[in-house]
């Protein structure tokens, strides 16, 4: 009974969405809805492609009606990355770059995606940090892949309902 809407600072991408659910053009930092107001955001692989993750977290904290919930689906923060070398799918090697914050260019693969635009890493614990600080409560966390090594991690948390 929900009414999706995608926004995207994309206008490419939003030309791809339209013809599958409305789209509105803007910030994931600064979404252009009034606060308090939906019952539920969600992001979807696009974590990495966001320079301030943590702040979108807390932008969806803000556009959430209390009791709404925030879906996070990403890749794997501890395995996916250029700090993951995942050339053995059943051992995973992470170097020191995953303490690296910033925009990488850095990958396994010169034939991806990653190679031309590059990614932002947030670590794990930077991740759950931001739901809490942005005043919501983390009620479930999941992990899962295609191998023995987690590739996807999912959390979802709600907004507290104050009395």
């Amino acid at each position: 009974g929900w009414e999706p809407v995608g926004v995207d600072l994309s206008g490419g991408q939003l030309r791809h969405a339209r013809a599958r659910l409305p789209v509105t053009r803007g910030d994931a930092a600064a979404l252009p809805v009034a606060d308090s107001a939906l019952p539920a955001v969600a992001c979807v692989l696009a974590h990495t492609d966001m320079p301030d993750y943590p702040a979108v977290i807390a932008e969806a904290a803000r556009v959430l009606a209390p009791g709404g919930r925030f879906v996070h689906v990403g890749v794997h923060p501890c395995f996916i990355g250029p700090f993951a070398d995942r050339s053995d799918p059943g051992r995973i090697v992470v170097d020191g770059g995953y303490a690296e914050r910033e925009r990488s260019f850095r990958v396994w693969s010169t034939h991806g995606v990653r190679a031309r635009v590059g990614a932002w890493h947030v670590p794990l614990a930077d991740l759950l940090n931001a739901v809490t600080a942005a005043g919501l409560t983390l009620t479930r966390t999941t992990e899962s892949g295609s191998g023995p090594v987690p590739d996807l991690f999912a959390l979802l948390a709600v907004k507290p309902v104050r009395s």
